[in-house]
């Protein structure tokens, strides 16, 4: 039978650990593979409330059937937006007796003062001088016209690259070479993630409220792993370098192993941010509008495949295509017809977060069920251009 190690962040952890320990799960292993169960459930179109009414918190032979799972490693083809990032590698095994969770040790995952301010001095605004590097500019012939992978679903952990990076340039007088500043980016970015987290338990935000999503976690070198690779660039054992969302987006572009900010990611590094700046622990934003407009506007322009894919989905729900199901159904046909079914809806889950980070969409949310509507009515006819209709 597989088994799969993951990487879990200390909230989420404590979080099932206080109902183990209140003795409605066994074990952690329980709860995990309870979980797989009610979450195959719902794919499959039951409700959360036929899925408690036939006790969530059991397995038994027949939900097994149900599921149709079974002990053999399933082959499937990998996509094209997946074949942009890192192929994750599971290891089979015998199933342990016990479940062993492991934790990574405090100084790893401690949030203290020291760390937080020295995390956010290496992300603070720093003003250009002559003994700044100068910039590169993005051209429209220099565009990566491809998808952007559909697991990227937020925008933050670009700005914050784009910060770290300007930062890093003023205070050394050049653009640094990737593999030098990668594990220290990393470790800023945990910091940063790993607070958002904190202030997401505290502030008990839901969903699309939450902060921290898309950045890494300190402890959790997977999640820093994920991090560099959707956002930054994955880099193989031989030295070869794969750009990733900084580079389609044409916010960064690699010279061989140096990493460099274009000019329109160096103004927006400049913009001041609520998180970087401030530390606004009320902010229920990461990004501000002028941030969102800028980056808006920059993709319409820069970012060709980007811009295409959120066009299709704006004007889809400016149609009336405002659920899910008739979302999909409306634009299917625009991409690729290789894609793997759940490769296609990975993309739009993807497409949908990134557009909810501009404000050009937004979502409504009753239980489990979700409706779209378009965003800011000016903002989006620029985006899309005047044939948009305002949603009804």
């Amino acid at each position: 039978m597989p088994l799969l190690a993951i990487n879990l962040s200390d909230t989420l952890f404590g979080q099932i650990k206080e109902h183990v320990e209140k003795g409605k799960y066994s074990s952690f292993e329980a709860f995990i593979e309870i979980a797989a169960f009610n979450q195959l459930a719902l794919e499959r179109g039951a409700t959360p409330a036929e899925i408690v009414e036939r006790g969530h918190r059991k397995i038994n032979q027949a939900k097994l059937e149900a599921a149709d799972v079974t002990e053999k490693p399933v082959e499937r083809k990998k996509s094209e937006p997946e074949a942009q990032s890192k192929a994750a590698k599971v290891g089979v095994a015998r199933r342990a007796t016990e479940p062993v969770a492991r934790i990574a040790p405090p100084d790893d995952t401690a949030l203290t003062p020291e760390v937080l301010d020295t995390a956010f001095k290496r992300l603070a605004l720093v003003a250009r001088t002559q003994a700044s590097p100068k910039p590169s500019e993005p051209t429209a012939n220099g565009a990566v016209d491809e998808h952007v992978f559909g697991q990227v679903n937020r925008l933050m952990p670009l700005k914050l690259a784009c910060r770290w990076l300007a930062a890093w340039a003023s205070t050394e007088g050049k653009w640094p070479r990737y593999e030098l500043v990668s594990d220290p980016l990393a470790d800023d970015a945990a910091t940063i993630g790993t607070l958002l987290d904190k202030w997401d338990v505290e502030n008990e935000r839901k969903r699309d409220e939450l902060l921290a999503t898309g950045l890494p976690r300190r402890g959790n070198s997977a999640s820093r792993d994920r991090f560099l690779s959707q956002f930054l660039a994955r880099v193989t054992r031989g030295g070869e370098i794969y750009p990733a969302v900084i580079c389609q987006y044409q916010l960064a572009r690699f010279d061989d192993s140096v990493i460099a900010l274009t000019d329109r990611g160096q103004a927006f590094a400049e913009l001041e941010n609520p998180i970087l700046d401030k530390q606004d622990q009320k902010s229920v934003v990461t990004l501000t509008p002028t941030e969102s407009e800028f980056l808006a506007r920059h993709i319409a322009t820069w970012v060709p495949a980007e811009r295409n894919d959120m066009r299709l989905v704006l004007r889809a729900v400016a149609s009336g295509k405002t659920t899910p199901t008739d979302l999909a159904q409306t634009i299917r046909s625009e991409f690729p017809t290789d894609w793997s079914e759940s490769s296609f809806q990975t993309h739009v889950s993807g497409l949908i977060a990134r557009l909810g980070e501009l404000r050009l969409l937004k979502r409504n949310w009753q239980g489990r069920n979700v409706n779209y509507e378009l965003g800011n009515q000016t903002q989006v006819k620029d985006f899309i251009g005047a044939d948009a209709q305002e949603q009804t």
